[in-house]
């Protein structure tokens, strides 16, 4: 990331909210529900899990904590009232209740330790709770989500500590940490393993079953796995989603996109999914150059 991104910074997310299912059941409910091993949470780790249709296909990307009886889907918003009416279905007799919220905070920056001392930042992966009841979930170790009472002191720190920058950054982020951002234009249009999510420990493959588990585990074990995400970059914003080779052939299309800070280059960056053996092709999109960008993890094949 470059020295603007790193920078000490916060930034208000409305286009995120909490999906929170509580109850004596939630772990045993969700477990059969999503990708990831609920068993694995307690209070101070959180994980990304995802919510699949019966096919495999993606239709929502969640990071997930879990204090106690109750869990936190952190989901785009505007999928999340979509994602409690479907979990709802699958209910019958458990003991589990929804409520969706909104309030959170992304914290981002190359020291946030030193710029918020009052406060317990966690190491990424881990949460943990301030005094004034705010949830700190870390993604890596420069960024970190805050949610929590919106009565806390606790936010009245973040504001004069941190920067406040606007929610594309948040986004800018996350697109160059290969998290992918399952939206309503996106849901159920990719298997698990073509947004990379068994690349950012988002599946578990010892698991019992939940939708979509038995697609998945062949799709891993036979190791044909024909199209991945990939990070992008143009000079100039590109409209289209098409993304093709120099004969014009279509081999992936446009995940996730967001203009950079000013005066840096690449202008835009993207999240894609391409072909497999496409990867390191001449792309474009409608004749304009696309250029590939690193992941911070690697990518087989």
């Amino acid at each position: 990331m470059n020295g603007k991104i790193n920078k000490n910074w916060r930034a208000n997310l409305p286009g995120t909210s909490v999906l929170t299912i509580a109850g004596a059941d939630t772990v045993s409910f969700l477990q059969g529900q999503l990708s990831n091993d609920m068993h694995a949470l307690d209070d101070t780790r959180c994980q990304w899990s995802a919510y699949h249709q019966p096919d495999g296909r993606v239709l929502a990307l969640a990071l997930v904590l879990l204090q106690g009886n109750e869990a936190s889907l952190i989901l785009p918003s505007e999928i999340v009232q979509d994602i409690r009416d479907r979990l709802s279905r699958y209910v019958l007799r458990a003991k589990v209740e929804f409520s969706i919220a909104n309030g959170l905070c992304g914290l981002g920056g190359a020291n946030l330790a030193a710029a918020l001392p009052a406060l317990p930042i966690p190491q990424p992966g881990c949460v943990t709770r301030t005094a004034g009841g705010l949830l700190l979930a870390a993604y890596n170790g420069q960024r970190i989500l805050a949610c929590g009472p919106p009565d806390s002191a606790d936010w009245q720190l973040l504001n004069d500590a941190l920067t406040e920058q606007p929610e594309t950054q948040w986004r800018l982020a996350d697109i160059r940490a290969g998290i992918p951002r399952v939206t309503t234009a996106n849901q159920a249009r990719y298997t698990a393993q073509m947004l990379n999510l068994d690349l950012i420990g988002a599946i578990s493959f010892s698991k019992g079953c939940y939708a979509g588990q038995e697609i998945i585990a062949r799709t891993q074990n036979l190791g044909k796995i024909k199209r991945r995400l990939c990070r992008l970059g143009s000079e100039t914003e590109i409209t289209g989603d098409e993304v093709n080779v120099a004969n014009g052939k279509k081999v992936g299309e446009i995940l996730n996109r967001q203009k950079c800070p000013g005066g840096d280059q690449p202008a835009w960056e993207y999240l894609a999914v391409i072909r497999h053996d496409q990867r390191q092709a001449d792309l474009n999109i409608d004749g304009t150059p696309l250029s590939p960008l690193d992941l911070p993890y690697p990518v087989p094949g």
